[in-house]
């Protein structure tokens, strides 16, 4: 039975997603999916391949019947730029190209942003969660059991939120960077033991696709390089064998350009150069990282809301117990991911569950995870009972969240440690939690001054929307029609939904 455990964890974590996606079927909601920062990680599909156009000149004048939303910002010389990079694009594009050819002969409308586009997104995040899941476990197979696999797996599958951006927003890119790090650390394995042709060619293929989903995420070449590197000696040994196979690396680095290619030649032909900053005067700080907020505040805590993350960090003191290959690159990877993504100006990443950033190195997290799981699962049972109920709490808390964060129990944005522990335990926001929550000042934050914490929108203003959303009644049944399919009470979906509206608004 034991060696079916892997599968069976798989199979737990996708049909909860699935039954999660298609329970609330939130690809029927026109506004929904396809929006924030997924307008612009999918906007280059429609512009190239429906409105033949990747410059959006055409927006300014567009007379058709299709349907379309770009927020692509203008330049200095009046031209349109994507903020964000074309890697999501690129991953969903078969899932694309089946929905637009089929959208018209199912009577939708063919502009790129219709119920079937949406329901491929849904889909592509779906297939990349499954291969994700899949290519994690063969790498944590290699050195572990088939429990301590299967119970890292769940653990990392629904105790975190990766499950939030598997399904219900699943046009963000995390959940892509997830099934390529978990590639990218078995072709890395594989290429160590036999560097072949094939495995050359796919880590350079993978890592260029993770710099072009999001260009941080070129620091998991780190992982790769000090792959195995347990000494001074292995430091010197890993240089002589990048040397003896240099025309391998050599090649690793040109794929990874020729991915990357794509991206030059779109901001060539856009803005005139070929590398362009197009996040304007947003940056990072790199003099003051928020590592302490990034790690343990209440508003956005890794820890806090992930808290099964903590026990991760902690099992890299068992890779240099017993996983010495995995020490090295784990932790340089992490210490500098870590360093880099809380130097951004807005280190809560905006709204959304938890420090969303992190899901990309969650397959390389599962290593420590899975060290700490195998070094106690052989101690003394007392030990061992200990431990799995802490881990047990951790990953249904982390759970938990997930369902907090859909029915607003957790803000996007906004928690206090009042609004945290007002909100423990339950399911949907308490009467007293808008009163405790406070929105972060994003024009002080913007310029790498100290935050000065503002009330959020007050209630009367809370208020002022769901009185709009009375008045028109088809607003108004919709709402009903979600507080049933939610079964909450339709004075909660009527906050929830004016919440979202005065956000969206800011």
């Amino acid at each position: 039975m034991k060696k079916y455990f892997v599968a069976l964890s798989i199979a737990l974590v996708m049909v909860t997603a699935i039954w999660s996606d298609f329970n609330v079927k939130i690809w029927k909601t026109p506004g929904r999916i396809i929006q924030w920062d997924v307008i612009d990680y999918y906007g280059y599909l429609p512009a190239a391949f429906i409105y033949h156009d990747i410059s959006l000149k055409f927006k300014d004048h567009y007379t058709g019947d299709k349907k379309f939303v770009f927020w692509a910002k203008k330049t200095a010389t009046g031209k349109y730029v994507f903020k964000m990079t074309m890697g999501v694009s690129v991953m969903l594009s078969p899932f694309f190209f089946i929905a637009n050819a089929l959208a018209g002969h199912l009577g939708y409308n063919t502009g790129g942003y219709s119920t079937p586009y949406r329901f491929a997104l849904v889909m592509a995040a779906l297939f990349y969660l499954l291969l994700g899941l899949i290519f994690l476990a063969r790498v944590l197979r290699f050195y572990f059991s088939e429990t301590i696999t299967a119970l890292t797996v769940l653990a990392i599958g629904l105790g975190t939120n990766l499950f939030w951006y598997s399904t219900f927003e699943p046009g963000m890119s995390h959940v892509y960077s997830f099934f390529l790090v978990s590639v990218f650390l078995y072709l890395t394995i594989l290429w160590h033991r036999r560097s072949t042709i094939m495995r050359t060619i796919f880590i350079g293929l993978v890592i260029g696709l993770l710099t072009l989903i999001r260009p941080v995420n070129v620091l998991i070449a780190l992982f790769f390089i000090f792959y195995d590197v347990k000494n001074l000696q292995g430091l010197k040994e890993k240089g002589l064998l990048f040397w003896q196979k240099r025309l391998q690396v050599l090649f690793i680095v040109l794929l990874g350009f020729l991915v990357l290619l794509p991206q030059f030649i779109y901001w060539k032909t856009v803005t005139g150069h070929w590398v362009y900053y197009s996040y304007g005067k947003e940056g990072f700080f790199f003099l003051h990282p928020q590592i302490i907020n990034v790690l343990f505040s209440f508003r956005k805590g890794w820890f806090v809301y992930t808290p099964v993350m903590f026990f991760a960090v902690i099992g890299i003191y068992f890779l240099f117990k017993n996983y010495k290959q995995f020490f090295l690159p784990v932790f340089l990877l992490l210490i500098v991911y870590l360093y880099v993504v809380s130097s951004w100006w807005c280190w809560w990443y905006g709204g959304s569950l938890g420090q969303r950033e992190l899901i990309d190195i969650y397959p390389v997290m599962a290593l420590p995870l899975a060290a700490i799981i195998s070094w106690v699962s052989s101690r003394k049972a007392w030990l061992n009972y200990s431990f799995g109920l802490l881990l047990l709490f951790s990953v249904l808390l982390g759970a938990f969240a997930n369902v907090q964060y859909y029915y607003g129990s957790i803000h996007g944005d906004s928690m206090t440690r009042q609004a945290y522990f007002n909100s423990f335990g339950r399911v949907h926001p308490s009467p007293r939690f808008y009163k405790l929550i406070k929105a972060p000042d994003y024009d002080r934050a913007i310029l790498g001054l100290p935050e000065t914490s503002v009330i959020v929108p007050k209630k009367e203003s809370v208020a002022s929307v769901i009185q709009k959303i009375k008045q028109d009644k088809k607003w108004f049944k919709l709402v009903k029609q979600k507080a049933r399919k939610r079964n909450i009470p339709l004075d909660s979906m009527l906050k929830l939904d004016a919440r979202y509206v005065l956000e969206r608004d800011k």
